[in-house]
């Protein structure tokens, strides 16, 4: 069967492509839009381009000159400067607000031993310490006869006070303040016995300081593992009730007569001046442990006196007998200046000499205590600023 041709039109076009004649003027427009048009092209082509093939060509790597922004960590701060914390100023603020770094000039405030027990003294001296303009509040939980000056939940201890060591911290925390306990460690006449860990003679019998007619007084032995338990249990303790710092004073041992050291206690070395001070220092460790328990840091604290005795044994500064302990323990020395203006700075140059052959490299901070004018205290802080060492006063 034969199909049908479908039959197609074609249109013929008047209008030649290929032979066509164009207008002059035509063309010189065309080649002026042409060439604006390629260097848009060239223009835009670069910026856009070659931040393209920057990124890819750099992609998977950082330069080392880029500056990227990281977040601060809290412990930037130097942790062994007794007054740095990231905390409000007295007063307290959460507005979130960049503070000025604390110094220590002007940082610490001690509250005296008794406040700490009623609500009343503690915020009557607080109060003081916010008109002072300070930063730390140092406030006596354990006083030197041993006594806590808190409710203590340590079983067995002597205690005084109507508050609780929260308490006490929450009202300092509440103040805007950051809190810090200070304790005396081994000088304590009124736990001992009930801790079992004073020092004793060969029979077990109790070791006095003095004959009991003249107020003979028991001391916790640091060559006694219950001493240690003891120490981290109050660090312990008070760290978690939300102090920051925790000051150990009087870490010292009594000053024994010749007749305790060759007969009554002759089975302690009391007559190895490194054994004593590795027994000290054991007992810094234990109070440091317990304070890392609640994040707390642990602080010693000397007299400046001692320090530079020839002889320290029987006094606080015993400890620096064995100074590569001290290359890392946060020391505060005390200092009190001269009573005279005229040669508080001299007097303040030559302590500052020799409390550095004690210190043999290691570093503190100076509390200046006393009462006295505030010539003498310019003086003094000025021979200590050009000595690189950092001192405060209340």
């Amino acid at each position: 069967m034969k199909k049908n041709k479908t039959k197609i039109k074609i249109k013929r076009s008047k209008v030649n492509l290929y032979n066509k004649k164009k207008n002059k003027a035509r063309q010189v427009v065309a080649i002026i839009i042409t060439a604006a048009a390629a260097c848009a092209l060239c223009v835009l082509g670069y910026g856009i381009g070659k931040p393209l093939m920057d990124y890819f060509r750099n992609r998977g790597s950082v330069s080392e000159s880029s500056s990227v922004w990281t977040p601060e960590s809290s412990d930037a701060a130097d942790n062994s400067s007794f007054g740095s914390e990231n905390a409000g100023s007295p007063g307290g603020s959460s507005s979130g607000e960049e503070k000025p770094p604390i110094t220590l000039t002007n940082s610490a405030y001690f509250l005296s031993d008794e406040a700490a027990l009623s609500s009343a003294s503690l915020n009557s001296e607080l109060a003081a310490a916010k008109a002072a303009g300070h930063s730390v509040v140092v406030v006596t939980l354990k006083d030197p006869d041993g006594f806590f000056l808190y409710k203590s939940a340590i079983e067995g201890v002597q205690s005084k006070g109507t508050l609780s060591a929260a308490q006490i911290a929450a009202e300092i925390d509440k103040a805007g303040f950051i809190p810090a306990a200070r304790i005396s460690t081994l000088k304590d006449k009124t736990n001992g016995v009930a801790m079992d860990c004073i020092f004793k003679f060969a029979d077990g019998t109790i070791w006095l300081d003095d004959s009991p007619a003249s107020g003979g007084k028991t001391w916790l032995s640091p060559f006694d593992p219950k001493t240690l338990d003891f120490m981290k249990s109050i660090t312990s303790e008070l760290s978690q009730a939300g102090f920051k710092r925790i000051i150990a004073v009087n870490t010292m041992l009594p000053s024994f007569y010749a007749v305790d050291i060759s007969q009554n206690l002759s089975y302690l070395p009391l007559s190895d001046k490194t054994k004593r001070a590795e027994a000290l220092w054991s007992v810094t460790a234990s109070a440091a442990e317990g304070a890392e328990l609640g994040g707390a840091e642990l602080y010693i604290e000397m007299d400046g006196a001692n320090m530079i005795l020839e002889n320290r044994d029987g006094t606080d500064a015993e400890l620096s007998f064995t100074s590569a302990p001290l290359k890392t323990a946060n020391l505060i020395v005390d200092y009190s200046p001269s009573d005279s203006a005229d040669n508080a700075y001299a007097s303040a140059k030559t302590f500052i000499e020799s409390l550095n052959r004690s210190l043999d490299g290691a570093e503190c901070t100076v509390r200046i205590k006393g009462s006295f004018s505030a010539a003498v205290l310019e003086s003094v802080k000025k021979a200590f600023d050009e000595a690189g060492i950092t001192a405060f006063s209340q």
